[in-house]
Formats: structure tokens, C-alpha cells, sequence
């Protein structure tokens, strides 16, 4: 049986996710794409390029209970591997980037789990 490693729940929801970067040329770039998985400490998504341990991403993310604003946060990337088919050929330009929240806001914690839980509480929450 594998360990747990994780600290709190992660659910499979996908959501929209811009996310900005500095790109080589030092300039702030932002891309848009979905989140694979979320908990109350981090997430997972795909990214078109490959992030190095420790690079900070800021990320603007609609939560579906309040689909009218965006919320600003930041997080550390854990790791970034290329993306694997089923058959374990490369997705080519596609990674999956784990990240770590950092200095989240009371309220943004909070936003965060009162999602979590209301997803898990529904009939087939995608608990991971």
C-alpha cells in the first residue's frame, strides 16, 4: 500500500486557470489553461512549458461559487514533468506542473475549502 504524502484533500475539478510567468526576456507573460487537481494547499495543471523547482507563478483563478471575480494568488512549483499518453509517448509542449500555495489570504483559504467541501459533499465528488 502507498502512502499518503499529501496534506490535505485534492479533488479532480477542472477549472480555468490564467497563470503569469517571466518569460527569458524578463517580461510578464500570462497563459490560460485548466487545473487538474486542488486542495486547500496546492494544485496541479497543465502548462505549456516546463517550470523549474521554486519558480513563483502567479495565478488568476474563477472559483465556480463566485464565477464573477477573478482571485489573484501565487504559489512555488513543487515539480514539472512533461506530459505522458496513456501509451507513455510525450504530449508534446504540454507539462504538468504541481504547485504549492503560498502567502494565501484568510479568505482565499477559506473560499478555497468551502469549495473543496461542497464539491465532496455532492454525489460523486472526485475525491483523489
Amino acid at each position: 500500500m502507498v502512502e499518503e504524502r499529501r496534506k490535505s484533500v485534492r479533488i479532480k475539478k477542472f477549472i480555468t486557470v490564467r497563470y503569469s510567468y517571466e518569460a527569458d526576456n524578463q517580461e510578464k507573460k500570462w497563459d490560460m489553461t485548466a487545473i487538474k487537481d486542488i486542495s486547500e494547499t496546492g494544485m496541479s495543471i497543465t502548462t505549456h512549458q516546463q517550470f523549474l523547482p521554486n519558480d513563483i507563478v502567479t495565478f488568476l483563478i474563477k472559483i465556480p461559487s463566485r464565477p464573477l471575480e477573478w482571485i489573484e494568488f501565487t504559489g512555488r512549483v513543487v515539480g514539472s514533468e512533461e506530459l505522458k499518453a496513456i501509451s507513455g509517448e510525450v504530449v508534446a509542449g504540454s507539462h504538468i506542473t504541481r504547485v504549492e500555495f503560498i502567502n494565501l489570504k484568510e479568505d482565499q483559504k477559506e473560499l478555497i475549502r468551502e469549495y473543496i467541501t461542497w464539491f465532496l459533499t455532492k454525489e460523486g465528488g472526485g475525491k483523489k
